[in-house]
Parts: C-alpha cells; sequence; structure tokens
C-alpha cells in the first residue's frame, strides 16, 4: 500500500474530496486493507483521521470508511466501538498518551499516528480480554501500513511506556 495518509494530509482539511476520497493518488486502497480485525481497527484510525482533518464527527466517517471497506456486520461495529470510544474521551486518551510521547505532544504528532496511539489505548479499555501484547503489535502494523516515517517504533515505545507504568495489567 501506498503511503497515501501523508499525501493526504498535506492536502488541507477542507472537503472529504480533498483527502480520504479525494484523486486517485490520495485515495486509500481500501481492498489492500484486510477484512479482519486489523481490518476493523484500521477503519476506526481512517475515521478518525478523517474526523480530524474535516472536523466532522467520526460517526459519519466512520459510517463512510466502513461502507468502502466493505466490511462485514461486526467488524463495523468493532469498529465504530472503538472510534466512538476515542472520540468520547480524546482529551482524556492525549493527556495520557502526552506523558509518554517523548517526541511531542499529541497535538502535534502526525494525525494518523496520533489516531493509531488512541485506538490502541481505547481498545485497552474497551476490551479487557485482548491481550496487551495482541493490542500493541497491531498498533504498529497499523502505522506501518500508514506510514513510512518509522513510526512503529515510536508507537511502540509510547504504548509499552503506558503498558510498564500500570496503565494496563
Amino acid at each position: 500500500m501506498n503511503n497515501w495518509l501523508s499525501a493526504a494530509s498535506t492536502a488541507g482539511s477542507g472537503s472529504r474530496s480533498s483527502n480520504l476520497a479525494g484523486d486517485e493518488s490520495n485515495a486509500p486502497d481500501f481492498e489492500a486493507i484486510p477484512r479482519d480485525k486489523t481490518g476493523g481497527r484500521a477503519a476506526a484510525v481512517l475515521s478518525l483521521y478523517e474526523a480530524d482533518l474535516t472536523n466532522r464527527p467520526a460517526a459519519q466517517c466512520i459510517d463512510w470508511v466502513t461502507s468502502e471497506m466493505r466490511l462485514n456486520r461486526k467488524l463495523r461495529q468493532f469498529a465504530y466501538s472503538i472510534a466512538a470510544e476515542v472520540e468520547d474521551r480524546r482529551p482524556e486518551l492525549d493527556r495520557q498518551l502526552n506523558g509518554y510521547s517523548r517526541r511531542s505532544p499529541m497535538s502535534e504528532t502526525l494525525p494518523v499516528i496520533r489516531n493509531i496511539l488512541r485506538i490502541a489505548l481505547a481498545e485497552m479499555d474497551l476490551f479487557p480480554k485482548t491481550s496487551t501484547a495482541v493490542i500493541i503489535s497491531e498498533a504498529v502494523k497499523l502505522s506501518q501500513m500508514f506510514d513510512t516515517q518509522g513510526s512503529g517504533r515510536y508507537v511502540n515505545g509510547v504504548l509499552g511506556a503506558l503498558v510498564r507504568d500500570g496503565a494496563r495489567d
């Protein structure tokens, strides 16, 4: 998958046509995203990213993204629950993540990476039976899927430090 998010993030924050649903070079390759829980997490990230860029509610964005991805009902619900949790708790999640980010505050972190970190933290709270290692691994996988700047190490470091300090047992 090409790094369409980096190109889209420079396009501005106007209409949807200037980012996710824009021209083919900036549009996500929805076919390349798996149709499993990784895809559900990716849909949540894409929706929150779209919401950040357009100031639309994430719920509005998730409907479009999950439809474009052709996710089944179960994965749509999974993606929606994570995105809604992030939207409801964004300031709290950012405060928590800011304490572990050595690079910069969440407000200055790339939107896609910021949202990957947020969904990982939200998923830890929403789905306590899911292994922390799995959630962190999925977050690293998403960062590698959507960003070419070597952000996997950063995502792993922030989430690992959070877990080591007892944010999740």
